[in-house]
């Protein structure tokens, strides 16, 4: 009853209108009922002063243009309007070039606009339209610039946007679309922006979207390709192999688990100067790591003996619960090396599982000696840092030791060292995590005019 309301009352306007007009020399555009039709649902806070006394007063109104009596133009962008966008009232415009309802609070649907046949320029950004991309804006072959930011509009972007072959500005950025990018190729596009969607795979290479700054595709981290400078592949690309050398096949049991052998991709040689500086990094780490076990196997030997006293003197309880705290850590490590399960150090609770890793989008960071570095973006948006070892070189240690030296450098924290958060082995395979640390290269930090050099204190959250 109501929507049968609202559709009759536009048609009663429009009656009433031309009936009290019909005794003077003139009648009243329908443009009008048109207009006082959405201001009526679409300004609920009456900030547009509409009052019409006279036939032709509508093209005076405030954001209103018109051209022999038609409206061409329809602008009230930031005036404060709250409501959703009524169908069947701007749309009747037929005449109308270009409309702007931009920096708005509309809400809903974006109704049906192929009506506007003659329409060059839409601008429905900075509102809270919501819904999919709106099928009629893919009739209207006159448009030149579409802007339909900053609202929260999902679904896929259409592939039949290629159709508007008129297109000079398009700007999709800041909604929630996903999908694939459809190959935008018009020649007349030069403003093109679908930051911060969730638009997977891999960027066309069209002449058109190669002239564009990267800029224009960031926020999308399942995007990839030439053009965003990423590579795409495996999703999982740090299980692949970290050098050249060849290494041992994967057991059947790991390749159930999902771990592929990817080919080094031509990443390698941008990245091998950063590679340098990294592996030098990671050696200077190890060996302070070194020092500090050594420290802290002489603190323990000392508190062994300590204990010793203190059992003679009668606190043998105590002691045999450090023993069996001890024995079910190992326990705990082995069951989890057999299982090919991850390991979080110093007892960190468990935020994802190798599942997880291996769905997580992958971005090669650097490539070293002693292995490779990944940027992971996890499906819960977390983001970690995982180096996979070259299994030429740490497979050589036995993997209890390779579990103790993990477990004594996840207990290491300080404000210059990044913490290590968990650690992988299986067969031929070693994946070390890290939290991700998005402030640059270590080659800008060494070589920047600002590197601090402090005296290390460690500090042990976790007791051995």
């Amino acid at each position: 009853m109501q929507r049968a309301t609202a559709a009759f009352l536009p048609l009663l306007l429009l009656h009433i209108i031309t009936f009290t007009t019909t005794c003077g020399a003139s009648t009243v555009s329908s443009d009008a009922v048109w207009l006082l039709s959405f201001k009526r649902e679409a300004d609920q806070d009456n900030r547009l002063l509409y009052t019409l006394n006279e036939p032709y007063d509508y093209c005076e109104w405030e954001g209103v243009k018109c051209a022999q009596g038609r409206v061409v133009r329809f602008v009230v962008q930031s005036m404060g309007l709250r409501g959703p966008f009524p169908p069947d009232t701007l749309t009747k415009l037929d005449q109308l070039r270009v409309m702007s309802l931009r920096n708005n609070s509309l809400y809903g649907p974006i109704p049906d606009l192929s009506s506007l046949t003659n329409l060059k320029s839409l601008f429905l950004d900075y509102n809270n339209f919501s819904g999919s991309f709106p099928p009629s804006l893919l009739l209207l072959h006159r448009i030149l610039t579409l802007s339909l930011s900053h609202n929260n509009l999902s679904g896929s972007i259409p592939v039949r946007l290629t159709l508007l072959d008129r297109l000079i500005a398009l700007r999709l950025d800041s909604n929630n679309f996903s999908g694939t990018l459809p190959p935008l190729n018009q020649t007349a596009l030069k403003l093109l922006n679908v930051s911060n969607n969730n638009l997977t795979g891999p960027v066309p290479v069209t002449p058109t979207l190669s002239k564009l700054n990267a800029a224009s595709f960031s926020g999308n981290p399942g995007l990839c390709g030439e053009i965003v400078h990423r590579e795409c592949g495996s999703r999982s690309r740090f299980f692949g192999p970290a050098t050249s050398t060849s290494t041992a096949p994967l057991s059947q049991s790991e390749q159930s688990q999902g771990i592929l052998v990817v080919p080094a991709s031509a990443q390698t040689k941008r990245h091998r100067k950063t590679g340098l500086v990294v592996v030098g990094f990671v050696v200077a780490v190890v060996l302070v790591s070194v020092f500090v076990v050594s420290v802290v196997s002489l603190v323990r030997r000392r508190q062994a003996a300590a204990g010793k006293a203190v059992v003679a003197e009668g606190g043998e309880v105590e002691a045999v619960v450090e023993e069996e705290e001890r024995e079910v850590k190992v326990r705990r490590m082995e069951e989890a090396h057999r299982s090919g399960k991850l390991v979080f150090c110093c007892g960190e609770a468990q935020q994802y599982t190798l599942e997880m890793l291996m769905r997580a989008s992958a971005e090669l960071l650097g490539r070293g000696s002693v292995g490779t570095t990944y940027k992971a973006v996890l499906d819960a948006r977390l983001i970690v840092t995982v180096k996979r070892l070259d299994g030429g070189k740490s497979g050589e240690s036995d993997g209890v030791v390779f579990e103790r030296h993990m477990e004594a450098v996840g207990r290491l924290r300080h404000p210059n060292l990044v913490p290590l958060r968990a650690y992988f082995q299986a067969k031929g395979e070693r994946l070390v995590i890290y939290d991700y640390q998005p402030n640059g290269s270590i080659f800008n930090l060494v070589h920047g005019s600002h590197f601090p050099f402090v005296n290390i204190n460690y500090e042990f959250n976790c007791t051995v």
